[in-house]
């Protein structure tokens, strides 16, 4: 108990210190009203000879002296340090990532201060301008990078399928016309030139698939539900809610994309055969969702793990969407992206013309 006792005011001093610069500039203004008004009162009465009521003098004079330090304190120091509140207020902002947010000029701001909070929007600025330059060099890599895919895909499927196809034919011709006893390597052969076809029409549609240019989203989606169904054993349950509609090319495949890396993430990592993509149309946004109820993970350690988190949110803002991922290990995962829509991204929608 004693011990506490002593160490007390070296407590009071350690939370003193750790108090806002405002609290600390009042606090030290009462003191030094509180002590200006008992000396001065004191030293006024003790010259005059007066000391009958000095006590009550003296406590009468702080009292007063405080109060009014206090109010005139708090009136001037609030003005003083709003722009300050209006720079930590902005940062937060910031920090959560709206980078489009502003500080406000403040009216009988401090000159310096006034510096500081152009300055801080100046920064801003530049900030914006980097990462208009930074999404527009990643959309070049990714549009070039689509291109690449969909002429690789295009090649595979209009020269070594054909050929395989070919082939495939004139041995099954051929198997026909042996002897069922000598058509076992015929027989092997014509597996193998199967399975080998299956295989690049596989990688041709995994790398660009043309149901997407063809139909759209929701055929994508659809489809891309029955592909890892035949590869994985992985059941997707494809929801569609909401007026469906064809969308600008960009956002299709920024959202095909997404489901697909989230789709693999659940095939390989979550340790189930269940998952659900959830689409849902809105007037002004698209929504969509892939969940599953597997193990799940801890996302601030799986984003250098090779998940593909940092690319399927890249892929989310290019489109200027949000891509939040909820997790927890044994809690399952829910990957949601939300992306704006303006007019110009709703397109006809070709196959409802068609029927």
């Amino acid at each position: 108990m004693a011990s506490r006792l002593r160490t007390l005011p070296r407590r009071i001093v350690q939370r003193l210190f750790h108090l806002p610069i405002f609290y600390k500039v009042l606090i030290a203004n009462s003191f030094i009203v509180v002590g200006g008004a008992i000396v001065g009162t004191t030293l006024t009465l003790l010259s005059t000879g007066n000391t009958e009521h000095l006590p009550e003098l003296v406590a009468l004079f702080a009292i007063t002296g405080t109060l009014l330090s206090v109010l005139i304190n708090w009136i001037v120091l609030r003005a003083a340090f709003r722009p300050i509140e209006v720079l930590e207020q902005t940062a937060d902002e910031v920090r959560r990532g709206n980078f489009h947010v502003r500080a406000p000029a403040v009216t009988f701001s401090d000159p310096d201060l006034d510096n500081l909070t152009s300055t801080f929007n100046a920064m801003l600025d530049t900030l914006v301008g980097y990462q208009e330059r930074l999404r527009e060099l990643s959309q070049r890599a990714l549009t070039a990078q689509e291109e690449e895919r969909r002429r690789i895909a295009r090649e595979l499927h209009d020269d070594p399928a054909q050929s395989l196809t070919a082939l495939l034919v004139l041995l099954k011709m051929l198997h026909d016309r042996q002897q069922p006893t000598d058509g076992t390597v015929l027989r092997e052969l014509i597996e193998l030139t199967s399975s080998t076809l299956e295989s690049i029409r596989a990688i041709a549609q995994e790398l660009r698939p043309a149901v997407l240019d063809d139909l759209g989203l929701v055929a994508a989606l659809e489809g891309l539900a029955v592909q890892y169904r035949q590869r994985f054993g992985l059941t997707v349950q494809v929801q569609i809610r909401g007026q469906r509609q064809r969308l600008a090319p960009e956002i299709e495949l920024a959202l095909y994309r997404i489901a697909q890396e989230a789709l693999t993430n659940v095939a390989k990592h979550a340790g189930t055969d269940q998952a659900t993509l959830d689409l849902s149309f809105d007037p002004h946004y698209v929504t969509l969702c892939i969940t599953d109820r597997g193990k799940g993970f801890d996302v601030n350690e799986a984003l250098g793990s090779g998940l593909g988190l940092f690319s399927m949110r890249e892929r989310a803002q290019l489109v200027h969407g949000t891509l939040e991922v909820r997790t927890a290990p044994g809690a399952g995962t829910r990957v949601e992206v939300t992306v704006p829509l303006r007019s110009a991204d709703r397109l006809p929608d070709r196959t409802e013309g068609e029927r």
